[in-house]
């Protein structure tokens, strides 16, 4: 429905892409560098085996799944008695829901087999994908981005060969825009109008209010 990930960047360096492109490369990096060095230290905290955000999703999906029954067909293949009935295949690691195969993470029903028919939830950490452990999420941001020295940094407000001048384009007609539009089925919020004299969500106003007076 959207590019998820390209809205979110744009949204991150909101401010910044109004600069210059020299600028505007440097401040990414800065924010970059920024994020990268939390993640890492707020990681070091972590006592958890997987992140503690999917940890949390986890926990959900176990109670989720107390009251559902699963039947075996074969080995590592089991449906699942919800509304409506899923297909848990272990060894390929599929869900007839979709969800593990398009994400990776556990799904309610392969996490609802997994505690039933192997044992316990200490089980589930070797059924999962490695990008979700916390070991993965440290090996992630252990590499730094390393500051950049002023002496580095070229002088491009002097005349000469460095000097980089902005693309000659025509700049259209009207205000420019720098929110993003929503995809068509995207959900979006909008405020909802009140009347200042019903004191009611509607579409009209204080002065086009046809409600009684409570007066």
């Amino acid at each position: 429905m959207s590019s998820s990930a390209m809205e979110s960047f744009n949204n991150w360096i909101l401010k910044a892409r109004e600069m210059l492109v020299f600028y505007l490369v440097d401040e990414i990096r800065r924010k970059i560098m920024k994020q990268m060095a939390s993640r890492r230290v707020k990681s070091m905290k972590w006592i958890s085996v997987i992140w503690p955000k999917m940890d949390k999703k986890l926990a959900r999906f176990i109670k989720k799944g107390m009251s559902w029954r699963i039947i075996m067909s074969k080995g590592g293949l089991y449906e699942v008695r919800c509304l409506p009935p899923k297909v848990v295949s272990i060894e390929e690691r599929t869900c007839s829901c979709g969800q593990r195969q398009s994400t990776g993470f556990m799904c309610r029903h392969a996490t609802t087999v997994i505690i039933k028919a192997y044992g316990g939830e200490g089980t589930l950490v070797d059924h999962m994908d490695p990008l979700y452990l916390v070991d993965a999420y440290r090996h992630a941001y252990e590499e730094p981005i390393y500051p950049v020295v002023e002496s580095d940094i070229p002088d491009f407000t002097q005349e000469g060969d460095r000097v980089i001048n902005p693309p000659w384009n025509r700049r259209p007609a009207g205000r420019p825009k720098v929110k993003r539009i929503h995809s068509r089925g995207e959900e979006s919020y909008t405020r909802p109008n009140k009347c200042g004299r019903c004191h009611k969500a509607t579409k009209h106003n204080q002065k086009t209010c046809k409600e009684p007076s409570d007066i």
